[in-house]
């Protein structure tokens, strides 16, 4: 099998493979995707081909701000970015976008970024009190501790090992 019926094999196969998400073209710079309006940042080198990003989009896109799209070799690649605001690790944040495509974009190859304006809002956890609210946990711990036998006193069980040390002068020959 040559190299060229390879190709015609993949070409099949994208054609026939099943689409993960309604897409659907509202303006130059706007998308609605699976109902999400998305609005289309930054587009480097014509990056963003509709056709390519229906046949490799995943609703698990959906809940990130902000989907940075390169292309590589004739593959899309998408990676999702969230919101500055967000409590993510730094690498995840919108910040870090520059960074990726520095770091992980062919030199020079088309990519583009799209803003998901609907992205789900992540709830923040609420933070713990350092205050116990129940009071009763205290006194179940105590009787717990009380019934456990009580240990022996170090100096009964074992002999003293500790060293003595003088300091002695040195003898000059």
């Amino acid at each position: 099998m040559n190299h060229s019926e390879i190709e015609e094999l993949i070409e099949a196969r994208k054609d026939t493979r099943t689409k993960f998400a309604d897409i659907k073209r509202v303006d130059e710079t706007t998308l609605k995707i699976n109902g999400h309006l998305y609005n289309l940042i930054e587009d480097k080198n014509n990056g963003f081909d509709l056709g390519q990003f229906e046949n490799t989009f995943n609703p698990v896109f959906t809940h990130f701000d902000y989907i940075v799209g390169d292309i590589g070799y004739g593959q899309l690649r998408l990676k999702g970015f969230y919101d500055d605001k967000r409590n993510v690790e730094g690498d995840l944040k919108k910040s870090a976008i520059q960074d990726y495509i520095i770091d992980y974009c062919n030199f020079g190859s088309p990519y583009f970024v799209l803003h998901n304006l609907e992205a789900t809002k992540v709830v923040e956890p609420k933070k713990k009190s350092t205050r116990n609210r129940n009071r009763n946990n205290h006194s179940n711990t105590r009787k717990n501790h009380e019934n456990k036998p009580k240990r022996q006193s170090q100096n009964q069980s074992k002999p003293n090992r500790h060293r003595k040390f003088t300091i002695r002068q040195k003898n000059e020959d």
